[in-house]
């Protein structure tokens, strides 16, 4: 099972290198950021995790709020390329292959299917520009009922059509059991039955988004199904710890070991 923390949220009094030594000290080999922008921190990070037997794998290439790069925008095309390609650059020059992308939040006034148009056009444009260098995207709902409001793709079903439309391999669904499950559980189904359509996925516990041990799911079962269902890639910790670190992670760590 390939877990991986997000640097972000862990030892946050620390400089990220350090962040990197401590979460290798946990018994972590894997990690994400969201600091793709920020091509001297991914070497920091990639740098110290070769020290340590930590790999970096994945990085956000856009966030949700921010608008002038939003892919469901057809003004914002080309503006939305450049980051995707500028970004990915940023990432393969550490060796990680997979970012993430967000739709941004849905436009007021514009028909939601052309702002569905524009985000498969624009993904698909990303998508075959970023394989000619063996890199990955994907795209990300996320929850409207507790942290996004306004966010314009919530529903997997609807994110699992558009990986579809858009018709590449190495454009795919990130799954976050916390947003999803929010929005609408039956979790274990709809991962099994669209599992070559998902590239990533992030945990955090339900209600709260804090530690995965903490709340009403039962990421145990979960992770054993995902992996059975033939994933064999990563799982993010993007959560926000109660416990302090490296504590949490520690704790974690002993419950996805079943201790």
């Amino acid at each position: 099972m390939k877990i991986a923390p997000l640097v972000d949220l862990f030892f946050k009094d620390m400089s990220w290198d350090s962040r990197v030594y401590e979460i290798a000290k946990c018994g972590y080999k894997y990690v994400e950021t969201w600091q793709g922008e920020d091509a001297y921190v991914l070497k920091l990070i990639s740098d110290t995790g070769r020290d340590y037997g930590v790999e970096l794998v994945s990085v956000v290439i856009n966030f949700a709020t921010d608008e002038k790069v939003a892919p469901i925008s057809k003004e914002n095309n080309s503006r939305f390329l450049e980051q995707v390609d500028r970004i990915s650059d940023n990432a393969l020059s550490v060796g990680c292959h997979q970012g993430i992308i967000t739709t941004g939040q849905s436009i007021p006034g514009h028909d939601y299917q052309q702002q569905r148009a524009a985000l498969v056009s624009s993904l698909r444009q990303a998508g075959e520009m970023v394989a000619k260098k063996g890199f990955h995207l994907n795209l990300e709902p996320l929850n409207t009922e507790v942290d996004h409001p306004g966010y314009f793709l919530n529903s997997p079903f609807e994110g699992i059509s558009i990986i579809k439309e858009v018709g590449l391999d190495n454009v795919k669904m990130l799954y976050d059991f916390y947003h999803m499950g929010i929005m609408t559980g039956n979790i274990t189904s709809f991962v099994t039955n669209n599992i070559s359509y998902i590239g990533h996925f992030h945990i955090a516990g339900i209600p709260g988004r804090h530690e995965p041990f903490l709340g009403e799911l039962n990421y145990l079962f979960l992770l054993q199904k995902t992996l059975e269902s033939g994933y064999s890639n990563f799982f993010g910790l993007e959560y926000m710890p109660k416990f302090e670190s490296p504590e949490t992670l520690l704790k974690t760590l002993k419950y996805f070991q079943g201790e």
